[in-house]
């Protein structure tokens, strides 16, 4: 059997570490946080353990690949992916699965719609850290982008626009910055109203079932007091 890669040292594993409170090898930290994000009950979080499973094993680099995908997504998301500037600001993530999910989100919906200019400067910055071909990087870009959109329903992806959007807060950008369309600026102003509108909807309800109840035992107490 042929041992996976061993993941060197570098910048962004440094800050990918930092930002993830990663204090054991990095090696360990990605077998456990896929079988995390695959064992997830909700099927987002689950199918993106299973997009970069797939990734590590089909790629050949072993824990190379899903770090590199990983870094992608936050690079497209607004993280400088700088050790220091984390580790000065105590940046870290409160819920990494979602945050994974946002960054790997970013790549399906925010690479297209980079500039070329944009595109070369986040290869140039993996190709120099990883010390591999941009061709290899592109392709798993590709893979990413072709995978999810036959692992996801249309839910499934809603939801994931969601993670893609909280996870761009923590870097001061919206849904919009990361996929340049107009209308995801109005994205999750609806969703709000959406589930404002649900819990009003659930309260009036409650609310007339109750008085429909205090309805139904007035007229019960009159009716006996008029036997």
């Amino acid at each position: 059997m042929t041992s996976l890669p061993f993941v060197p040292s570098n910048p962004i594993v440094d800050a990918i570490k930092a930002l993830y409170g990663v204090a054991s090898g990095v090696n360990d930290f990605i077998d456990k946080h896929i079988a995390e994000l695959k064992n997830h009950a909700n099927e987002t979080i689950n199918a993106t353990g299973r997009i970069l499973e797939g990734a590590k094993a089909g790629f050949g680099i072993g824990y190379i690949t899903p770090l590199i995908l990983t870094a992608t997504g936050q690079l497209i998301l607004g993280n400088s992916l700088n050790a220091t500037l984390i580790v000065a600001s105590g940046l870290t993530f409160s819920n990494p699965l979602a945050m994974t999910c946002g960054a790997i989100g970013a790549i399906f919906y925010g690479w297209q719609a980079l500039s070329e200019e944009e595109k070369n400067a986040i290869l140039q910055r993996l190709t120099e850290a990883f010390e591999i071909g941009v061709e290899l990087v592109k392709s798993m870009i590709s893979y990413v982008i072709a995978t999810l959109g036959s692992f996801f329903t249309k839910e499934r992806m809603a939801e994931l626009k969601n993670f893609v959007g909280s996870a761009a807060e923590s870097f001061g950008k919206t849904l919009a910055d990361i996929t340049h369309d107009i209308k995801d600026k109005f994205f999750s102003a609806m969703n709000w109203v959406e589930d404002t509108w649900n819990d009003a909807t659930k309260t009036v309800k409650e609310g007339a079932e109750k008085t429909t109840e205090s309805v139904k035992e007035t007229f019960e107490k009159i009716t006996k007091k008029s036997e």
